[in-house]
């Protein structure tokens, strides 16, 4: 019987592991046998390890797990089955891991999820599933209710309706980017209220109303990269620390959000920056991003009310500096400007100008 409680078997070139492999080891509570050369996973593989919590089987070239494969593991809690060749999985894969925690599926070649892949998997907390060729969401959330992490990004996924994420009404984090969303369903904000992490960067949100977003009021992080917006409402987030907007189409940012920390616009052909929402009393503004972004002006007086401001990147616009520019700063420490750098830093030596 193995004593160890961890075997570590990766980058060993590994091509196969027949069943009852691991019978006597009853101990092991972490077993890694990623980055081989696997491409099967047969029934009894993990008989006899009654005690495995954690299981690594990323990065192979594992393209089919036969059904029954983790029935030997009831307390499994962590399966890190990424980087594969899987293309689908059986819906009774997991119905004996009733004590998953996390499932990475990320990085392999799912085009569909059987709508009961999941179910009663109560304590499971984290599920990724980015970069495979998933077209719809169609696998039930219903009764997980643990439910916090779910990635999706990089698929096919073209629309999410009401039966979409149905019972994961728990969700903070909710990553969709890089997919191909053509439609949202109108209460989309009002179920996933408790969100605090939302990424729907890289696709095409043009056809979202402005004040879409108004109902995640919890919201403390939102990215919204390359996303086709031109006007944004964001007035109600009174949580919103996190606001990337970069290469969109924006011409005139003007949001009243004082608690946030990071703001990135870079990238968005601004008219104008209404700094109302940056510059109101007790900003928390700490990093400002408004690289290429078609300014020929800044008022630097107004940027010195960023009393917690200690990073400004404005790179790529047509703004002249001078002996006066960053006089007055409290806290800042880095500016990117990419030009006059040298006579910056001989001007401002305590602020480092690249």
């Amino acid at each position: 019987m193995s004593r160890n409680e961890k075997i570590d078997i990766s980058k060993s070139e590994l091509r196969l592991i027949f069943p009852y492999a691991f019978k006597d080891c009853q101990t092991v509570k972490n077993l890694d046998i990623s980055f081989n050369n696997l491409t099967k996973i047969y029934s009894k593989s993990f008989n006899g390890m009654t005690q495995l919590g954690f299981l690594y089987i990323n990065s192979n070239k594992i393209t089919q797990l036969e059904s029954d494969v983790f029935q030997d593991v009831p307390l499994l809690t962590h399966l890190y089955l990424h980087g594969n060749f899987i293309e689908n999985l059986d819906e009774n894969l997991f119905i004996n891991c009733k004590n998953l925690v996390l499932i990475h599926l990320g990085w392999n070649q799912i085009e569909w999820l059987d709508t009961r892949i999941f179910k009663n998997l109560r304590k499971l907390r984290t599920i990724i599933l980015d970069r495979n060729k998933l077209k719809s969401l169609d696998f039930s959330l219903i009764n997980l209710e643990s439910l916090d992490y779910l990635s999706v990004a990089m698929n096919q996924i073209s629309e999410i309706n009401s039966e979409t994420f149905k019972g994961a009404n728990n969700l903070d984090i909710l990553k969709i980017s890089s997919n191909k969303i053509q439609k949202i369903y109108e209460n989309f904000t009002i179920d996933f209220k408790n969100l605090t992490d939302l990424d729907f960067s890289r696709n095409n949100l043009s056809f979202l109303e402005p004040n879409f977003f108004a109902g995640l009021v919890r919201l403390e992080s939102l990215l919204l990269i390359e996303c086709n917006i031109k006007t944004i409402d964001l007035g109600s987030l009174v949580n919103l620390q996190n606001l990337v907007l970069t290469s969109n189409k924006i011409s005139i940012f003007n949001q009243n959000l004082s608690s946030l920390t990071h703001l990135s616009l870079n990238l968005n052909l601004l008219l104008d920056l209404n700094y109302s929402s940056i510059s109101t009393p007790n900003s928390s503004l700490k990093y400002l991003d408004i690289t290429s972004c078609n300014l020929n002006y800044i008022d630097f007086n107004i940027l010195r009310n960023l009393t917690n401001l200690e990073t400004i990147r404005l790179s790529g616009n047509q703004i002249t500096f001078d002996n006066q520019s960053f006089m007055g700063f409290k806290k800042l420490k880095s500016v990117y400007v990419n030009k006059d750098v040298e006579n910056l830093k001989s001007l401002f030596p305590n602020i480092s100008f690249y």
